[in-house]
């Protein structure tokens, strides 16, 4: 007579579900410090701007991308910028009302307005450090298709789990320097 294998013991349901909870905590931690170091790069980024040239990250992305893309519309430099145009708006009136932006209308549809750098807003960029937005751009477009599109559902169904999705996204850390003005008496922002 063969020997008989003995069975093997059953995990018990309770340690399967920890070995689980343990694996997708190990998955969470990297998923967040991952998200982290992204966060990171971005603040250190705009707070390096506001430093060197008194700009957001945002409005330093903004002012990058239109010196690459210029003359555009609004509606172009949002999708330059991976961006809805109210978002794109806004960071362009605040540079508008610097100098470093110019609007005009088209030459050939005088409805349109092309937006496109003065020469204080290329002047700026000489001395402007890289917006983390562009090695941001650069590292998603490296992505096959099929990874981008998983990772755009994914992180689309985080936000909606996580009930963050109630407003429209803006720019990264465009709360900088045209916000925070010098405080007034008792404590609050000048506008």
């Amino acid at each position: 007579m063969g020997s008989q294998a003995k069975p093997l013991p059953r995990a018990k349901p309770g340690r399967d579900k920890a070995a689980r909870s343990a694996a997708a905590s190990a998955e969470t931690r990297q998923i967040l410090n991952s998200l982290r170091q992204i966060v990171r790069s971005l603040r250190i980024s705009s707070r390096n701007a506001e430093q060197r040239v008194g700009l957001s990250g945002a409005q330093l992305f903004v002012l990058q991308c239109l010196s690459r893309h210029s003359p555009c519309s609004v509606n172009e430099l949002a999708a330059t910028t991976a961006t809805d145009q109210s978002s794109v708006s806004v960071v362009v009136s605040r540079l508008f009302a610097r100098g470093l932006v110019a609007r005009q209308s088209s030459v050939l549809d005088r409805r349109r307005v092309e937006l496109s750098l003065t020469p204080a807003g290329r002047r700026l960029l000489t001395t402007a450090p890289e917006a983390a937005q562009d090695r941001l751009l650069s590292a998603l477009s490296k992505l096959p298709q099929p990874e981008l599109v998983l990772l755009s559902g994914l992180l689309g169904k985080v936000v909606e789990l996580a009930d963050v999705s109630g407003e429209s996204p803006s720019l990264f850390f465009e709360d900088g320097p045209t916000l925070l003005r010098a405080k007034g008496r008792g404590g609050h922002a000048r506008r």
